[in-house]
């Protein structure tokens, strides 16, 4: 009997519930919902850069060669990315300059840049906006930096600095 007066109490509580639902419903208005949704999963790695010393640099030695880097440029992790995702893509962005018909990162010097090389085979890595490289995270990208200056530029001894960042995002 209790089991059924508490079946029977439900029935008449959800009946009322739809009552007041209707109610509700019968006053209601039409309204144009435009919904726009961005759905991005998390980082698919973290890069850490390193500050690149070239040491004293002599004018004279800059030749495109002289002063490469040898230390990595970066560290990346990439143990955020989605599970079986391996295929990335890099791009590296600063304010550039043309030094000897090649796209370079700027420093304050006119006629001094840095070039980014990769590391195999010390071809010109592409910088800027819209320049993406596409690598796997088994096989990172091995950068090295070097100093070069515009051939017949006559450069002033001086400290120079220049920057960039690096996205790192799914292919």
């Amino acid at each position: 009997m209790k089991y059924t007066f508490l079946v029977g109490t439900g029935i008449f509580l959800l009946s009322g519930w739809l009552m007041g639902s209707l109610a509700v419903a019968g006053e209601s208005r039409p309204v144009l919902l435009t919904l726009h949704v961005l759905v991005d999963g998390p980082p698919p790695c973290s890069v850490k850069g390193s500050n690149v010393q070239f040491g004293d640099v002599y004018i004279s030695k800059i030749n495109g060669t002289n002063y490469r880097t040898t230390e990595p440029l970066y560290t990346l992790n990439c143990g955020n990315r989605a599970v079986g995702v391996d295929d990335l893509r890099l791009q590296l962005k600063g304010t550039t300059t043309v030094i000897n018909g090649e796209t370079v990162i700027a420093t304050e010097i006119p006629g001094l840049g840095i070039r980014i090389e990769n590391g195999a085979d010390n071809s010109l890595f592409r910088v800027g906006e819209g320049n993406w490289s596409d690598f796997n995270v088994n096989q990172l990208p091995n950068l090295k930096a070097v100093p070069v200056k515009q051939s017949g530029a006559q450069l002033t001894p001086a400290e120079f600095n220049a920057s960039m960042t690096m996205v790192v995002d799914y292919q």
